[in-house]
């Protein structure tokens, strides 16, 4: 029988070039777009956008805090490298318990822009960063189920490459 995932998170740890900052409110993991070609022939009844499984539009991420402790680190200019440790609430269904899961998410960023927040009695002063998005790997409980590297030109789900196929073809 399968287990049905939560998504809840109960918790999470946010590391900047290896430091921790505390007070992280929310982070904004970024949109995985591939670009896309209208196909539009004799004969077709519908347009039809297909993706390019090779490329992906650039990305971006944030990352919204409350100036906790490191947090004044988080907006400096420059590559931020960076690790997101969550835990997430799994209902096993076959058991009838509630399990654990450990979600990390590595990202490798470089500072876009910062939204020095509001100003309102009685409310934390927070801020929200955003980084132009170079790496982003995604590991389920040990295992790595996306990488994808814009530099290296690298696109894997699930360990399967998308890209090295094509990168074979033009040898």
């Amino acid at each position: 029988m399968p287990s049905k995932v939560f998504n809840n998170i109960e918790g999470h740890r946010l590391l900047d070039n290896k430091r921790v900052c505390e007070d992280v409110t929310k982070i904004g993991l970024p949109t995985i777009t591939h670009p896309t070609t209208t196909i539009s022939a004799a004969g077709m009844a519908v347009d039809v956008d297909m993706p390019n499984t090779t490329h992906l539009d650039a990305m971006e991420f944030s990352i919204t805090h409350n100036n906790g402790v490191n947090c004044k680190y988080l907006s400096d200019p420059g590559k931020h490298v960076m690790e997101l440790r969550t835990v997430r609430q799994r209902y096993n269904v076959a058991k009838g318990e509630i399990e654990h899961e450990s979600v990390k998410f590595r990202v490798v960023g470089v500072t876009k822009e910062t939204q020095k927040g509001d100003i309102e009695t009685g409310s934390p002063y927070g801020s929200t960063v955003k980084y132009s998005c170079l790496r982003y790997e995604e590991e389920v409980d040990g295992r790595v189920v996306t990488v994808i590297d814009a530099m290296a030109g690298i696109i894997k789900y699930n360990g399967v490459d998308f890209t090295s196929p094509v990168e074979n073809l033009l040898k």
